[in-house]
């Protein structure tokens, strides 16, 4: 479970930022938070606010880029590029120190009921530093990295035959964290937390691709399921099956699929009852999900399975505007489910949707208390912040709605009403 994550000189990020996820009450506590073996619980749920451009999605980028660091993307299923983060690495560049200094990220966690602080500092040229910390009773350090290339590593945790084999053959690149490499050659300890980053899920409600041909094969019922509980008249879903024949040739060229064999899918078609003028079903008709169905219905259907997923197996999802083309019932049932759920399972999640602040479940639970809320501000000089909702003095049951949109917790956008209206007019 994730317990925080601090990071810094990160696009419109300066300044070192923190966003913790451990609950600073106790009333409903086993609806709101998982309890630890330590003196905290974990809340289940977090959402984020703040105005247009102020940095909402770039905090989420932030979480995705650390994962992509630990856990790079494969090349032809087996070859992981560790090189991959170097390309979407950006500090902030609106400050000329800030633009040729390092970055540092950090997440504390909770794994097989231990906590664990994994960081590093990068710079465009690689990492500069790394540290793993292990924490049942006291925190003990687990192995750490200086200046690219001095280790040191604890023997009681990591296999030192291992750590011994990869220096020996010079297996460590400054583009790469040495907890990736351990993990590669199977260390215990470190595949298991990089599984664990590994396990984080970051996605956008406005990203319109498809989910997977084999993740809808093998968990169809599922997510029929999951949308048919929505009432939104889907009966059934199943993939558009194509030849190679009617794939055009600039396709071909791009894909290189001049020697593939097997199947090809283009889209996906949902199925929908036929009524007689009776209103008696008489048969079914396959409507085209991408072209057929609404702006909504495909973005329900795009986070649906990390939804499901997120649920059964405990994970940590991160969903960006999650409001958008979604109706707020949906989106209060969605959040609910992470409170009934029996598993470790977290949603962290932006939206501009204040009505959200004010939400309560069927069971009169408030949906978001506030110390679940964040809020994102960027100042005059471009530099984005995160906050702490608690950060505001107010008390806890105040409408924080109403403090929100009033602009007491920062957040709102600032508009010039007088200088739209010498726009218009004016010719």
């Amino acid at each position: 479970m994730l317990i925080q994550f601090t990071f810094s000189n990160f696009k419109c990020f300066r300044e070192e930022n923190t966003f913790n996820m451990v609950s600073l009450k106790t009333k409903h506590t086993n609806y709101y938070a998982h309890k630890t073996p330590f003196k905290y619980s974990i809340l289940k749920t977090a959402a984020v606010f703040g105005a247009n451009a102020s940095g909402k999605t770039k905090f989420f980028e932030a979480v995705n880029f650390m994962r992509n660091v630990i856990c790079p993307p494969v090349r032809d299923e087996k070859i992981p590029v560790y090189d991959y983060w170097q390309t979407k690495y950006d500090p902030f560049r609106l400050n000329q120190q800030s633009e040729n200094s390092g970055s540092s990220f950090e997440m504390v966690f909770l794994l097989n009921e231990i906590q664990y602080r994994y960081g590093f500092t990068i710079n465009k040229n690689g990492i500069l530093s790394e540290w793993l910390y292990k924490k049942k009773n006291r925190e003990t350090l687990i192995l750490s990295r200086q200046n690219g290339k001095d280790y040191y590593i604890s023997r009681k945790y990591i296999n030192i035959k291992i750590f011994n084999n990869i220096i020996a053959a010079n297996m460590v690149s400054a583009s790469v964290p040495l907890l990736s490499i351990l993990a590669t050659f199977n260390d215990p300890l470190s595949k298991d937390i990089v599984n664990w980053f590994n396990s984080i899920v970051v996605i956008s409600a406005n990203d319109m691709n498809a989910i997977g041909a084999l993740v809808i094969s093998e968990n169809k019922k599922s997510i029929t399921s999951f949308l048919k509980a929505f009432d939104i008249n889907i009966e059934d879903i199943t993939l558009h099956e194509t030849t190679i024949e009617q794939i055009p040739d600039k396709i071909k060229a791009i894909i290189k699929l001049d020697n593939f064999k097997g199947k090809f899918y283009d889209g996906i078609n949902t199925t929908h009852k036929v009524y007689n003028e009776y209103y008696e079903r008489v048969s079914n008709i396959d409507f085209s999900l991408e072209k057929d169905e609404s702006f909504g219905t495909n973005r329900l259907f795009r986070i649906s399975w990390p939804i499901i997923d997120s649920l059964k197996r405990g994970t940590v999802l991160f969903i960006d505007e999650i409001d958008s083309g979604i109706h707020t019932n949906i989106v209060k049932i969605i959040t609910t489910l992470y409170y009934l759920c029996n598993t470790t399972a977290q949603l962290v999640i932006n939206t501009q949707n204040a009505s959200l602040l004010s939400a309560s479940d069927d069971n009169e639970h408030q949906l978001f208390r506030k110390d679940q809320i964040y809020l994102v501000n960027k100042n005059r000089y471009g530099e984005s912040s995160v906050l702490p909702a608690t950060d505001f003095r107010n008390d806890f049951r105040s409408n924080l709605e109403k403090l929100y949109l009033n602009g007491d917790m920062t957040g709102v956008p600032y508009v010039d009403m007088g200088e739209l209206l010498n726009i218009v007019r004016n010719n």
